[in-house]
């Protein structure tokens, strides 16, 4: 039976990881058009800044690993972002969900060496896990539900929102009125004939390619820290990889930055008013789940922890269909339901069957 220490904190890093985009969607990021690559950036700062707390508990210890780690985080973050702009949350996120389970299963299990009570079984429950989260990320998607669809914002602190509905055929623009995003207008999208149609063709395709690379890439996310424990033990991992995280998107952000002026476009805008707050938010939350999900690495390995850890699609379709309300019809919510018993189900299995 798996360790509760370790269950405790999968559970932990579900719920962080599971809200920590839910900032994202706040008026003023939205309205303000934030680059990715900016975003991360303050995301990484927060990172950077809570990692330090941990020497509350450990010694300071530094390890390269931790910016090989951080390297991976900040590059697949920017990814995923463009995942979902180009694909969609529901496809994206279910689509990198279900990839990441199965890597980080293989790295424990094949690579590591890690002992597994019935592989068979182990792999059949990872399999129920997969279907649940595809699932999940088509309820939540607004895919299955019939009508228009609604986008929902949350105020500015958070206590009202606003919906707005459009048909399937339309693109939204959001209008900024005195700083908060107040209007959205439906624009048709019509192709050479006239008809509406959705724009998803190349731009899908592209989507799909980004979720798999960051379904990849998460499911070989805690690679450096497995090999860090060999310098390194425990959360004493997380400055390294804080000071590469902030090492890094800095970087990254410079290089951007100095190709846009050769290009003859602007800098990217800090949006600082806009952003700064959410983003910040945003890399405590994150923080908050990394701590977590090494915990629960740490007591029950790869191939059972980290899996455990990506049923944040669980929180996070629970914030679409409970806070923004994005998921509607009878059809829909049934699907949402039966998939969550699925990824619930295929979670217990593997807790029973994935360790000795």
């Amino acid at each position: 039976m798996a360790d509760p220490s370790g269950l405790i904190a999968a559970v932990s890093a579900m719920i962080f990881f599971g809200s920590y985009a839910v900032p994202l969607k706040f008026p003023s990021v939205v309205a303000a058009q934030v680059d990715p690559i900016v975003y991360q950036t303050y995301k990484s700062f927060a990172c950077f800044a809570t990692s330090w707390l941990v020497l509350i508990y450990v010694p300071l210890r530094f390890t390269w690993w931790g910016m090989v780690g951080a390297f991976m985080w900040c590059t697949t973050g920017i990814v995923a972002i463009m995942a979902v702009r180009l694909a969609g949350i529901g496809v994206a996120q279910s689509l990198w969900s279900g990839i990441g389970i199965f890597v980080s299963y293989i790295w424990g299990a094949y690579v590591f060496n890690e002992p597994i009570k019935h592989p068979l079984l182990s792999m059949m429950a990872l399999g129920v896990m997969a279907v649940g989260m595809m699932g999940i990320g088509m309820a939540a998607s607004g895919s299955l539900s019939p009508g228009p669809s609604r986008v929902h914002l949350l105020s500015p602190k958070g206590k009202t929102r606003k919906m707005f509905s459009f048909s399937r055929e339309e693109e939204i623009d959001l209008i900024q009125m005195d700083g908060e995003a107040k209007v959205v207008l439906p624009r048709q999208v019509r192709d050479e004939k006239g008809g509406s149609k959705y724009r998803r063709d190349n731009k899908f395709l592209q989507g799909i390619l980004c979720a798999i690379f960051v379904g990849v890439s998460n499911g070989s996310f805690l690679i450096p820290f497995k090999y860090a424990t060999k310098e390194i033990h425990g959360v004493e991992y997380l400055v390294s990889f804080g000071v590469g995280a902030v090492t890094i998107s800095s970087a990254i952000l410079t290089i951007y930055s100095m190709l846009q002026v050769y290009r003859g476009k602007p800098r990217p805008s800090f949006h600082f008013k806009a952003a700064a707050g959410p983003g910040l938010l945003t890399g405590v939350l994150w923080s908050a789940g990394n701590v977590c999900s090494i915990v629960a690495t740490q007591y029950l390995g790869m191939a059972l922890g980290w899996p455990l850890v990506q049923c944040q699609l669980l929180v996070s379709a629970m914030w679409a269909v409970f806070y923004y309300e994005e998921v509607s019809g009878r059809k829909a919510a049934s699907v949402l339901l039966g998939s969550c018993g699925l990824v619930v189900v295929g979670a217990m299995m593997l807790s029973k069957f994935g360790t000795i």
